[in-house]
């Protein structure tokens, strides 16, 4: 009888066991786009805010920031294919992100997405990325654009980052395939 009762509670370790591995990056979300593959994670001020990267089929080495931004700003259609630079704040470490506008897509009533990418992080933004908590995003009030933006700043945990760029470089590689 003792024995009956130990193979379903060895089955059932196992099961947690596996589920765990596999969930590596839970804070990040591995996206197809199109041939690529984004991998990102949500800002937790605002619902409509995400940090992340995409890799692009047969150039799955690289890896292109991608910011998402929410608006209500009635005239956010002037942004399009403009640079808006934001301010990264990386456990400590800032710099400053031109990032171009590549999509402007509308969401609920007045809201849209701004999409902001077409920069490609060089070795150490992603070894600053690979060893840091988390990065909290800007939209700078001095700059020209900032009034497009419905809240100025974000914070993205970073929690996991590795893993999910390990994800998004073998996904990426099998669609190159």
């Amino acid at each position: 009888m003792k024995k009956l009762l130990a193979y379903p509670l060895l089955l059932g370790s196992a099961l947690l066991s596996i589920n765990a591995l596999g969930n590596v990056a839970p804070a990040w979300q591995i996206d197809d786009i199109s041939k690529s593959t984004g991998y990102t994670t949500d800002g937790e001020n605002a619902a409509n805010h995400q940090f992340g990267l995409v890799k692009h089929s047969n150039t799955c080495g690289s890896d292109e920031l991608y910011v998402s931004w929410s608006s209500n700003s009635s005239d956010i259609w002037s942004l399009a294919g403009q640079t808006v630079t934001m301010d990264a704040n990386f456990d400590g470490i800032s710099m400053s992100i031109p990032l171009e506008v590549v999509a402007i897509r509308p969401t609920a009533g007045n809201t849209h997405e701004v999409i902001m990418g077409h920069v490609f992080a060089n070795a150490e933004l992603l070894d600053l990325m690979a060893h840091s908590d988390a990065v909290n995003m800007f939209m700078p009030a001095t700059s020209d654009v900032s009034h497009h933006f419905t809240k100025g700043n974000d914070r993205f945990s970073l929690a996991g980052f590795n893993e999910a760029r390990a994800k998004a470089l073998s996904r990426c590689n099998s669609k190159s395939s």
